[in-house]
């Protein structure tokens, strides 16, 4: 199981331990039995809940999840399914206690010719993002944040080194709270292309993609009767792909796109230029595992790093550029090391009374922890995290950290 640690309040409890689910039922699925069930319970405490720039309050949040998962292949299929079910609850802010879901699978699948292909989807319920700057004030009420995703993709292997791949994918994002309701989006996207791989250890790719950004309710009209001017964009991105594995211990995954992005309804700014990613795994020693990665995007396209994972960032009119390094180190065969950072620098462009104001914020986060592996069932684990963030709005500026410890029992 991976669920992303995304969110201040109760990823440090939530996320991780959903991402600890996978750890440890990755090795049971390897058994004849692909079926798991478990439970996991996180202690933390959390400063400056709602990421305020002063009069910062904090609390302590219990969590406890219920998980279940199957891993089970079929003649050529194989199907994968992750789930959880999250309780969480807090001392002195009881109005944010919320319950949370995350709902994660995919089915890959081929043909005795050259078709292949997957479908994933994914389906998440937690408390939403605070401060989230993108032009929005800050809240300080329960919001709670929907989010679904469906990926497909198509791959025909030619006789030669060369296969044709099309994919097609929806996003959607939802917020319990109306001040957030501009940033709520549906997204379709598709593309077409093709890869070259003239080795098991190198593969480049082009592709066209299609991409179309519906904001429902981006702009209030009137507030009385909940009416809403809606915003729309359209983009259109060449994509060149490429992998290498340049030893046992080391490969690159990366991405360079060239498009441009156009406003067909509402308001929002146009974008053209190019984006791209890169990704650098290295294992200098069985006990390392070192990644560094490095993006640039818009939209729905950022891959917006934070400690654990990433979170979608739905604003059109911010360009993020972010980079991130995660390292972990086997101590002994039960206990393991991580530590990782991030830094992200985002620039916004807004037009205000006819003229265009630009803003920025940069976002960091450290983390360290360490997990003891007490049995194949059994896991206990500690965590901090520490999230600041500085701005040219003083609104968005805010410092927080989050410390709790955890456990989790999973049978097979």
């Amino acid at each position: 199981m991976s669920v992303s640690l995304n969110r201040p309040l109760p990823p440090a409890a939530l996320g991780l331990l959903s991402l600890l689910g996978c750890c440890l039922a990755s090795p049971a699925l390897a058994d004849a039995n692909p079926y798991y069930v478990g439970t996991a319970l996180n202690l933390s405490h959390v400063s400056n809940i709602y990421r305020q720039n002063n009069n910062a309050n904090s609390d302590r949040v219990v969590s406890a999840s219920l998980l279940a998962g199957i891993d089970q292949t079929f003649g050529r299929q194989r199907l994968n399914l992750d789930a959880s079910l999250q309780a969480n609850r807090y001392q002195n802010n009881s109005e944010l206690n919320n319950r949370g879901y995350t709902l994660k699978g995919g089915l890959d699948w081929s043909t005795a010719e050259r078709l292949s292909g997957s479908v994933k989807v994914n389906n998440s319920q937690s408390l939403a993002t605070y401060n989230i700057g993108s032009g929005i004030a800050p809240i300080f009420k329960k919001n709670i944040e929907k989010n679904t995703a469906v990926d497909a993709v198509l791959r025909v292997g030619l006789v030669t080194k060369f296969s044709a791949e099309a994919s097609a994918g929806q996003r959607s994002r939802r917020f319990s709270a109306i001040e957030y309701s501009r940033l709520e989006v549906d997204q379709t996207r598709y593309s077409l292309g093709l890869t070259y791989s003239p080795s098991p250890n190198l593969r480049l790719g082009v592709a066209g993609r299609h991409t179309r950004d519906r904001f429902p309710r981006f702009t209030l009209i009137n507030l009385l009767n909940a009416e809403y001017q809606a915003s729309e964009f359209t983009r259109k991105d060449i994509d060149l792909t490429g992998r290498a594995v340049l030893s046992g211990a080391s490969s690159i995954d990366g991405r360079i796109s060239h498009g441009r992005s156009r406003v067909k309804l509402g308001a929002g700014n146009d974008f053209n230029g190019t984006t791209g990613q890169l990704t650098w795994t290295w294992l200098p020693t069985v006990r390392w595992n070192i990644a560094t990665t490095l993006s640039r995007d818009t939209g729905l396209e950022t891959s917006f790093f934070r400690v654990g994972g990433n979170t979608l960032n739905a604003d059109q009119n911010r360009v993020t550029t972010s980079a991130q390094l995660a390292v972990s180190y086997e101590l002994t065969a039960k206990i393991v090391l991580n530590a990782s950072a991030s830094s992200s620098r985002a620039e916004r462009v807004d037009d205000f009374l006819g003229q265009q104001a630009k803003s920025q914020d940069r976002d960091t986060a450290y983390s360290l922890g360490a997990r003891w592996l007490y049995s194949r069932s059994i896991q206990l684990g500690c965590q901090y995290t520490k999230n600041s963030r500085s701005s040219t709005i003083v609104q968005y500026v805010y410092d927080a950290n989050s410390f709790g410890c955890y456990g989790q029992m999973v049978l097979n």
